[in-house]
């Protein structure tokens, strides 16, 4: 017999970076509980959730974005002008925030956000949440910033996602 749970809060390490789930349902396979959950709308929900993001990308989650669109470096960097030395800079960053120029960042957010096809209401509402200044800040001193993972509703995040 299967057994079912829901379990409050778990981190999901599979994307190169911890996702915060919450209301995560769960089944056992074999003695083992494993989140019974879609990847592959857990992968657009978080592309969703990096569009939003108030602070800087870092550079696990360029990795993902990259990957995601299955891309290399050097198309990766050429999509939004820059080199794939640039692109492997980002990345090496790892946990860091990427040190992307706050312009560059917007129109990447930008880009993943018509990818999934939203709405262009919603997409007028991002670009307008989307703070240059903000992300600027967080450049003048990236040592003090700590990131926080995202977190993401299972039950209702991913069921919303087409």
């Amino acid at each position: 017999m299967v057994k079912h749970k829901i379990i409050k809060t778990f981190t999901y390490e599979g994307l190169g970076f911890p996702v915060r789930l919450t209301n995560v349902p769960m089944v056992e396979i074999r003695g083992d509980f494993v989140p019974d959950i879609d990847f592959n709308k857990l992968q657009k929900a978080v592309l969703l959730h990096l569009c939003h993001k108030k602070t800087p990308l870092t550079g696990h989650e360029i990795k993902f974005i990259r990957k995601y669109f299955r891309l290399t470096t050097t198309a990766f960097g050429h999509l939004f002008g820059y080199t794939h030395s640039a692109v492997l800079k980002w990345e090496s960053r790892e946990d860091l925030i990427a040190k992307i120029a706050p312009t560059t960042e917007v129109y990447l957010r930008l880009y993943i956000f018509e990818f999934l096809k939203q709405g262009a209401k919603d997409f007028k509402d991002l670009y307008e949440e989307i703070s240059i200044p903000q992300l600027a800040e967080y450049l003048k001193k990236p040592q003090i910033y700590k990131h926080i993972p995202l977190s993401i509703d299972a039950a209702e995040d991913l069921v919303s996602i087409a």
